[in-house]
């Protein structure tokens, strides 16, 4: 499927929000006018500037692979407003780049599983097919080890000091100071993939208890928080003395599913497996006391105080349910699912994940492994780089300025949550965002440890670390030989 936006697609009109256009755009097969109107967003003096030149690239087309499942959002968009607000803004971006520098996006979207043998593909051939790519972060990881894109290094206008970008990027897609991938405000829907914790309001109103609102500005809102304020909310309510997920009755402190929160919980407290030494090669480091102090938190947050941990794939939208049926005072989730609460009768906040102590520099947010991440493709031309390197950080600066807004503002803000004061719990969350090089590249094994010895409710931290050590160092150490391997061919 594919997508053109021209650079003589006109702006959105203010008074009518109507589209002028100078040539008939190309629209994928089956779509339609919706004839729906959209809000504007209007430029301010108090954008960030780029530093980009200004250039006019008379109609040069810059080509974007993208996945399907929901990620093509990040940049694939009807012609026309919709009733979408997240939509008409990634529109907008798009319109806006496109008119700056006189170009015409070409977007073709696949499922995730495609991208990224349709990039190594296009590689491996030599054909210069696209000039970015939006691969799923964990199936696209491969992409860098096998020569197949670009370091962004060799992008003279990629600046990863603005704030358009992840800060902590580095740490997981970066091997002797090359970073193969990034992420950031370019990708709005990767913003639905971090971790967060919702709250009950009824249920903490019952107690008399204020919402953990100030904790977290105060720097207070640790995982011993949480353990002290569910110690005793689970309870069989049914009088079958069994607290269980299949009563319309018993109560959670937390409501959880064990393919999110031992990650949401072990990378919010300050955990990482994977260090860099001075020349930015990553090891193998899991610190066993550390983590076993991380962990016994985690273990006492749902398995002492008995939380609706969920360890069945099958019965994710039970963990759901309890929460939007008022049986949980938490409940874990990402951004995301914030849609799945729309129907939910009493009233709920949104905080960051918990720190492991008031000592915790900052809150961390854990992205999952289905968010996009963007890279470029290996056989974009040298003389092209310049252009490519220009369009990229237009699409990111002006996503700060146009998308980020409405998507906080709008669509996670406004629209799905319930007080303002969730408001700025949002920034907390996607502004420290983590990345770790284990959890990319080691899914089943050392990465995924705190879930597995969760699902078997055991503690033994040193043993479990030590049994992946060996193959896990091993892998790192691949990982770094097959990178030096492309980066000197």
């Amino acid at each position: 499927m594919k997508k053109i936006i021209s650079v003589f697609f006109a702006v959105l009109m203010i008074a009518s929000a109507a589209f002028v256009s100078g040539c008939e755009p190309k629209l994928p097969s089956g779509t339609e006018d919706a004839g729906s109107e959209t809000d504007t967003v209007s430029a301010e003096d108090t954008r960030t500037p780029d530093h980009l030149p200004e250039v006019n690239y008379g109609g040069k087309v810059f080509r974007v692979i993208t996945t399907a499942s929901g990620s093509e959002r990040d940049i694939f968009t009807e012609d026309h407003p919709t009733s979408d607000p997240l939509h008409d803004a990634v529109l907008l971006r798009n319109q806006n780049v496109c008119e700056r520098f006189g170009i015409t996006l070409d977007v073709t979207v696949d499922e995730y599983t495609n991208v990224p043998k349709r990039v190594s593909t296009a590689v491996k051939s030599g054909a210069d097919e696209y000039d970015l790519c939006n691969v799923h972060m964990v199936k696209g990881a491969s992409l860098a080890q096998n020569n197949d894109v670009l370091p962004f290094e060799k992008l003279p206008y990629v600046d990863f000091t603005m704030p358009w970008w992840d800060k902590d990027i580095a740490n997981g897609f970066s091997i002797r100071n090359n970073l193969m991938m990034a992420n950031g405000d370019i990708s709005p829907t990767s913003f639905s993939y971090t971790s967060c914790l919702f709250f009950n309001k009824r249920m903490f109103d019952s107690l008399d208890l204020p919402y953990p609102y100030q904790l977290v500005r105060d720097g207070k809102w640790t995982l011993d928080k949480l353990i002290e304020l569910t110690k005793d909310i689970s309870r069989d309510m049914d009088g079958d003395g069994k607290i269980k997920r299949e009563s319309d009755a018993d109560v959670f402190g937390i409501t959880s599913y064990f393919l999110s929160v031992p990650y949401d919980f072990y990378y919010g407290a300050g955990g990482m497996l994977v260090s860099k030494d001075q020349d930015d090669v990553p090891f193998f480091d899991p610190q066993v006391e550390r983590d076993t102090a991380i962990y016994q938190k985690i273990y006492d947050a749902l398995i002492t105080n008995n939380a609706n941990f969920e360890t069945e794939e099958a019965y994710e939208l039970n963990v759901i349910k309890i929460f939007t049926d008022g049986r949980a005072m938490f409940y874990n989730a990402n951004l995301g699912s914030a849609e799945f609460l729309r129907e939910m009768d009493d009233e709920f906040g949104i905080l960051p994940e918990p720190m492991f102590d008031e000592n915790q520099k900052e809150y961390k947010s854990f992205v999952n492994g289905a968010s996009s991440m963007i890279c470029v493709p290996a056989t974009v031309k040298a003389e092209n780089l310049e252009y490519v390197s220009i369009i990229i950080e237009a699409l990111a600066s002006e996503a700060y300025e146009i998308i980020t807004p409405v998507l906080t503002e709008t669509y996670l803000k406004r629209k799905l949550t319930r007080d303002y004061e969730s408001v700025d719990m949002i920034d907390y969350i996607v502004r420290h965002r983590v990345f770790d090089m284990a959890y990319v590249n080691l899914w089943e094994g050392a990465g995924s440890y705190v879930r597995d010895l969760l699902r078997q409710k055991s503690t033994n931290v040193a043993s479990k670390l030590k049994s992946v050590t060996t193959q896990s160092k091993r892998k790192i150490e691949n990982i770094v030989k097959a990178f030096d391997k492309s980066l000197n061919s």
